[in-house]
């Protein structure tokens, strides 16, 4: 006989430490029930007024998280339960999908109008026998970890609370592209990466970040931003990887922020940005070479 399954409830847009608790409440329950996370293919704000809020974690970084931590992703659009009476979403919904047990934050609201909270869902799941898990808020210098939250600090450049936050460092996975060679030719070649409208725009400026490709991490420096030195405006990721020269156009590589080093800026000449540059690396070094910092 199959198990029932243990199903995480949320927005799960960031998959941030408050998360953690809810996905650890039903992992709690493995040996009854099938862990699962309810996930929406996209922002229930967007579905509903519009808004899309710039993306913390992709799809597919959030399934490979979950799938790691032995949670089983199901995947469904928000309008398939946006207009379900709080009765329709226990009664309908999670009974036809086979759920015995479900866990959510202290916050969670369901339901049209989002007229289900805690208490509604308590009472429901009593009356159709499923166990309800409400897992306690997490809190990160005395505040209430949020999605929002996570995405003001990283605006501000705030990469060490971020991460905090997250419970992992920042990052994204996209595909190398051909730039114009200036790294190169200042003797610091990068890799380029242009960041989707859809991602979080992180405050411009260089970062402390490590790079993972061909199977290991490498540490590295990157500048996010717009390149006034070289009159772009276009946003990009250009990453210089230390003690690596191997060619990536058109691979996928994941970089994952560690922390800010200081603000884009415009130098007068290409000379002078590459002394920043050597400024920024033995900097670097100083830090991939501390016990500060270990992989």
């Amino acid at each position: 006989m199959n198990k029932k399954k243990a199903l995480a409830l949320g927005n799960f847009d960031g998959l941030h430490m408050g998360h953690a608790e809810v996905i650890k409440k039903i992992t709690e329950t493995k040996n009854e029930y099938e862990p699962c996370a309810l996930l929406f293919d996209e922002h229930p704000l967007k579905v509903l007024r519009g808004i899309d809020p710039p993306l913390l974690t992709t799809n597919e970084e959030r399934i490979r998280i979950l799938k790691e931590a032995g949670v089983r992703p199901i995947i469904i659009h928000f309008s398939e339960i946006m207009n379900l009476s709080p009765e329709e979403f226990v009664g309908n919904f999670l009974i036809s999908m086979q759920v015995g047990a479900v866990s959510c934050g202290n916050n969670y609201h369901f339901a049209k109008n989002a007229e289900g909270d805690i208490k509604i869902l308590f009472e429901l799941s009593k009356k159709y026998d499923i166990l309800l898990s409400v897992a306690d808020d997490v809190t990160y210098k005395g505040k209430l970890i949020s999605s929002s939250r996570i995405r003001e600090t990283l605006c501000k450049g705030m990469v060490k609370d971020a991460n905090a936050m997250l419970g992992r460092p920042y990052s994204y996975t996209l595909p190398v592209s051909q730039g114009n060679h200036i790294g190169n030719t200042l003797g610091f070649p990068t890799i380029n990466q242009k960041i989707p409208d859809e991602y979080i725009k992180l405050r411009f400026g260089v970062y402390l970040t490590k790079v993972f490709t061909n199977g290991k991490f490498y540490p590295a420096i990157t500048n996010f931003g717009v390149r006034p030195t070289i009159g772009k405006s276009d946003l990009l990721s250009e990453t210089y990887i230390l003690d690596f020269d191997e060619k990536l156009y058109g691979q996928n590589v994941s970089v994952s922020f560690i922390d800010f080093m200081r603000d884009e800026k415009k130098f007068d000449s290409l000379e002078k940005l590459k002394e920043q540059i050597l400024k920024d690396k033995k900097e670097a070094v100083r830090f991939f070479d501390s016990e500060i910092y270990t992989n």
